[in-house]
């Protein structure tokens, strides 16, 4: 027997598989960290790529700094206070400048999440508020970008002098990789526009990995041109959660730079597909939810053979974490139907995951592993639960005896699995 463990939440499950199965464990590369993460923030500021950098700022009267909220887990509380020190230093106050949450179509992030979002001392000293895409008043239009996405942005950003984005540049299964501008345009912007943007998904190009030739990634620069920013500070970071590579500078130009480190991470050559895979999102944020927990089942659905099965293990404590995730798997009966239904209807946000989960419920089987998945959660999309790995590795096995390939995917959000000569087509 082959034992394995994956995360799940704050923890990890474990299992064993069958020692006839070839097991291949596809884990992102082994790249280090860097020896001091705080360095390594003041070396890319001090060395801004496309741009003057901090300098972009002198003068500002208002600042605005857009961060994710707690489903990402970008280091704010290293970034943050070398910034806040470069700002200071160009004579920017504390109290000129707001960091705002750029929670999307997310829920508000509440105030007694900010310092888990920003660090306790930057909570205590500068001002944050979380954009709320439904608030009243809370949006203002822009301008409609080339791709025809109607632009509305949190005013507040709008309302500022001097922008700066921090996100983390990690694989997206629609933009290519996350970070750059979308930490604006999606991260800050109202359901009109991240409802057209994200409507590229049904496009083929609009895919994991691929960035240049990407309609929705396109779009989004399109807009982060169109409404202005001054300075992004992107990282990428490794399996252990610590910095390998921070960029700053010019949205695009510092986002390019920062994702050619990505793809040294995040892209892994796979010998062959698999008959099992058993994947997790990677663990707390990025199982919070089935919303979340989504892109797992994407990543994995990479590396499966067409029939075979999937394991997903994602502890899921917020359950769905998206109504019209819901709402979208109840408008067929079967996968084709619900793929059918969203095709066939005006493209809404929400139910686009239930779009993307059924592909890949087309391609595999799939047994579901969280507590926090109830039997009619799990009937509603179309998955079957077990109460653990390795009842869940039982169930895979005794269903398909002659597997003989089985990979993991412990990380898999941040995994994009390049099978044979894939890898660089992205």
């Amino acid at each position: 027997m082959k034992k394995i463990k994956v995360p799940c939440g704050e923890g990890y499950l474990t299992g064993n598989l069958p020692a006839n199965l070839r097991v291949h464990e596809i884990v992102l590369q082994e790249v280090a960290g860097v020896p001091d993460a705080a360095a390594e923030i003041r070396r890319a500021l001090e060395n801004p790529i496309g741009n003057g950098g901090v300098e972009e700022l002198r003068g500002a009267r208002r600042v605005v700094i857009v961060v994710s909220d707690l489903t990402r887990p970008v280091p704010n509380a290293v970034i943050l206070p070398v910034l806040l020190e470069k700002l200071n230093a160009i004579g920017i106050s504390d109290d000129q400048i707001t960091i705002l949450v750029g929670a999307g179509l997310h829920r508000p992030a509440p105030p007694e999440e900010f310092p888990l979002i920003v660090g306790y001392d930057v909570a205590a000293r500068v001002r944050v508020i979380s954009h709320d895409a439904y608030a009243p008043g809370v949006l203002q239009q822009v301008g409609v970008s080339p791709l025809g996405t109607p632009v509305w942005i949190n005013r507040h950003y709008l309302e500022a002098d001097g922008r700066i984005l921090i996100g983390m540049i990690d694989p997206h299964q629609i933009v290519g990789y996350s970070a750059g501008a979308k930490a604006l345009v999606i991260g800050c912007g109202g359901e009109a526009t991240i409802r057209a943007n994200h409507a590229h998904l049904v496009e083929p190009e609009a895919t994991m990995g691929r960035v240049e030739g990407n309609p929705a990634r396109e779009d989004i620069d399109a807009i982060g041109g169109m409404v202005g920013i001054n300075l992004i500070i992107n990282v990428v970071l490794n399996g252990h959660k610590e910095i390998v590579r921070a960029v700053a500078g010019h949205y695009l130009s510092a986002h390019r730079a920062g994702v050619a480190a990505a793809r040294k991470v995040c892209e892994v050559p796979v010998a062959e597909k698999a008959d099992l895979v058993i994947a997790s999102p990677g663990g707390f944020p990025k199982d919070i939810n089935l919303y979340q927990a989504q892109k797992g089942l994407a990543h994995a659905t990479r590396v499966v053979r067409e029939g075979g099965t999937i394991i997903l293990v994602a502890e899921c404590r917020e359950g769905a974490g998206e109504e019209r995730f819901i709402a979208g798997m109840q408008a067929g009966s079967s996968p084709a139907a619900v793929i059918e239904a969203f095709r066939s209807r005006e493209f809404q946000m929400g139910q686009h995951k239930a779009f993307l989960w059924c592909r890949s419920l087309l391609q595999a089987r799939v047994i579901l592993v969280g507590d926090g998945v109830d039997d009619d959660l799990a009937r509603t999309v179309m998955v079957r639960k077990a109460p653990d790995l390795q009842a869940a590795i039982d169930m895979a096995m005794e269903e398909s005896p002659a597997a003989t390939v089985a990979a993991v995917l412990p990380k898999a959000n941040s995994t994009i699995p390049m099978v044979s000569n894939e890898r660089g087509t992205a």
